[in-house]
């Protein structure tokens, strides 16, 4: 059977999966607006930004599939995931650029989002508008960060412009990408401590240049929409259930 799927073209695949409650119009809708926004962000001098947050859990990351013969098993040792490691990321799709803020002692809020925001503005001090893509995290709609916004607006006349992307669409946010990348390159393999963990994942995120060849293809600007749903199943066998 595998050689004859093989002679019709076939290939071994993942089931991909999706998140069902998407609007495919809203999808079509931002990624319409992204591509008039690349034209500006050239002409006016834009900085654009992805941005989201990322949290590896020490000990955890390590476990994955793999192929065993029957019978065996392979044992993987891991923490406790009582330690984590809480970045907030920001990818430029035009050159490239990563920052990020990284935190061990505390969790993502709206005063990460600030601190994220001024170091864009100290690495670009010549740039007034800075054009930011990102998800629904409720800290991202905080009241500080609204007001921290219209005050650096008025006081220096920089523009933080958020557009949020339609909800359940993590497949439209480049930078959810990166970290894919980044738990296959520093977290599938066991780290002694903590601290090792830290250092893994710096020697990627501070050195993305190195994989040039690896992000050339990964981090296109092209976006995978969510498919139509017409028929959702719910349970199994004889019990499964069918909306349309």
């Amino acid at each position: 059977m595998r050689r004859l799927l093989k002679r019709l073209g076939c290939s071994f695949h993942k089931v991909s999966g999706f998140l069902f409650k998407a609007d495919p119009d809203k999808q079509q809708e931002f990624v319409g607006e992204y591509e008039r926004d690349k034209g500006r962000a050239a002409q006016e001098g834009w900085r654009r930004y992805f941005l989201d947050g990322v949290h590896p859990l020490y000990g955890l990351e390590v476990v994955f599939y793999c192929w065993l013969l029957a019978g065996q098993r392979f044992e993987v040792g891991v923490g406790g995931g009582r330690k984590r490691l809480n970045i907030l990321g920001a990818y430029c799709p035009d050159d490239q650029e990563y920052l990020d803020r990284r935190y061990t002692d505390k969790n993502l809020t709206a005063q990460s989002v600030i601190e994220l925001f001024t170091l864009m503005m100290g690495k670009h001090p010549g740039t007034k508008y800075f054009r930011i893509y990102l998800d629904n995290a409720r800290y991202q709609h905080a009241r500080v960060l609204r007001e921290w916004i219209e005050k650096t607006r008025k006081e220096s006349g920089v523009t933080f412009d958020l557009r949020h992307l339609p909800a359940y669409s993590p497949n439209l946010n480049l930078i959810e990408r990166l970290w894919k990348f980044l738990r296959k390159e520093a977290l599938q393999r066991w780290h002694p401590t903590f601290e090792d963990m830290q250092q893994a994942v710096a020697d990627v995120l501070d050195n993305l240049p190195r994989y040039q060849e690896q992000l050339k293809s990964l981090m296109t600007e092209r976006f995978h929409l969510t498919p139509r749903v017409s028929i959702i199943t719910v349970g199994v066998g004889e019990v499964a259930k069918k909306t349309a």
